[in-house]
């Protein structure tokens, strides 16, 4: 129980704080957007204003007294294109600014700045401010997202985790409590079951052993015999269902489960007049990872199904095989086949295949959790002729021992 709440929590913590971060990468790049416009807007409007205000200065600009609260460096420029005047500490004027006109980003003197231009009688103003200030913010900005963003994102990780914990509880106790009374309902029925199926037996042979039968008690031990069966596979679900996220796996061949599936079959299809074949080669190992009792399980069900849905005088085969990067898995039958429109609701539990047979709908959901738990995938396909092929396909087993052995 703890590692599926674990697992839960997880899952919404990660969730949670990918879309946190998402959010926050907005808003970032949002805020970083904003405070370089504004600065931008800032440096802009002081540049044009003091040029502004310098040009229009009767008697021509003074440079002698700058603004020492908000500094602008500024050139006299001639017609000649010589300066003829500058600002207390202004650098040299490169070539390339003497024709600035509207702001625009240079570099004077190593520094990233940003300049304009205005004309006044005999020349032109040349202004230049500072974009340090700019960069010392944009870096600061930068440096702060960086520290301080990965640690939100460790609280919002960590409260999410923790409140995925506290709402996945009731929830989980809540399943657990389910799935045991699915169980334990289904545990206590089989002794009565079992008890009825015993006493049905006995009956009808006390009866054939007198020359005599009985269709009704024939009938009770039929229904019997298939309330046993529900009721067996609904104790495999639950128990199933309450097993850990990862089971302990092994390297199973299927080509020897196909085997001893198809040989404890042969009285099944025999009974239902029925041609069993293995198609699988037996000299090719063909190794999946999964629990050796699933393996066998959904074997069971694929030849019960396709038994049990084949008409007389039919064919079933099974061949395992091994490919060049899965294992495959087919059972192939001459049976009516499987509408397409009901191809997506096999594997609900008590949904049926067709409307012929008598199967209560379980096996393909049992076979279905098998094949999802193992990381196999399903292939349905209808067989030319008549009849339906199912196929399970898995990637070849992680263990190489077995493979240097037998190449």
């Amino acid at each position: 129980m703890t590692t599926r709440l674990n697992s839960h929590a997880l899952r919404i913590a990660l969730i949670t704080t990918a879309m946190v971060a998402g959010l926050m990468i907005a808003l970032c790049v949002a805020i970083d957007v904003i405070v370089a416009q504004t600065l931008r807007t800032s440096a802009t409007g002081r540049l044009t204003s003091e040029l502004t205000q310098l040009s229009q200065k009767p008697g021509g600009p003074n440079l002698a007294e700058p603004d020492v609260d908000d500094p602008v460096l500024v050139w006299n420029v001639n017609t000649a294109g010589a300066v003829v005047a500058s600002t207390a500490g202004a650098p040299a004027l490169p070539a390339g600014a003497l024709s600035a006109t509207s702001p625009s980003e240079t570099r004077i003197a190593g520094a990233d700045v940003l300049v304009a231009g205005v004309g006044i009688p005999g020349g032109r103003l040349i202004g230049a401010v500072s974009l340090g200030n700019e960069s010392k913010t944009r870096t600061a900005l930068a440096i702060t997202e960086v520290v301080v963003g990965p640690v939100l994102l460790v609280l919002v990780f960590a409260g999410a985790f923790v409140v995925g914990r506290q709402t996945a509880g009731p929830i989980e106790r809540a399943r657990r409590r389910q799935l045991e009374f699915t169980a334990d309902a289904s545990h206590e029925l089989r002794t009565p079951l079992a008890v009825i199926e015993a006493e049905t037996s006995l009956a009808l042979a006390n009866l054939e052993s007198t020359g005599a039968d009985d269709a009704t008690l024939r009938r009770v031990a039929d229904e019997t015999h298939r309330m046993r069966s529900i009721v067996e596979d609904l104790l495999w679900l639950a128990r199933f269902d309450a097993l850990p996220p990862d089971p302990v796996t092994e390297p199973v061949d299927l080509a020897t489960a196909a085997e001893v599936g198809a040989q404890r079959f042969v009285p099944i299809a025999e009974h239902a007049q029925l041609r069993l074949e293995n198609g699988t080669d037996g000299a090719t190992l063909a190794l999946v990872d999964a629990p050796a009792d699933w393996i066998d399980r959904l074997i069971g069900v694929l030849l019960d199904n396709a038994c049990r849905y084949t008409p007389p005088d039919g064919t079933v085969s099974i061949s395992a095989s091994r490919e060049r990067d899965h294992v495959r898995l087919s059972v192939v039958d001459t049976g009516p086949g499987i509408p397409v429109e009901r191809r997506e609701r096999i594997f609900d539990r008590f949904r049926r295949a067709t409307s012929e047979g008598d199967g209560a709908g379980l096996g393909l959901a049992i076979g279905n959790a098998i094949v999802a738990a193992t990381k196999g995938r399903w292939q349905i396909s209808d067989v030319p002729g008549g009849g339906t092929s199912v196929e399970v396909v898995w990637p070849h087993s992680r263990s190489r021992l077995v493979d240097r052995l037998h190449p």
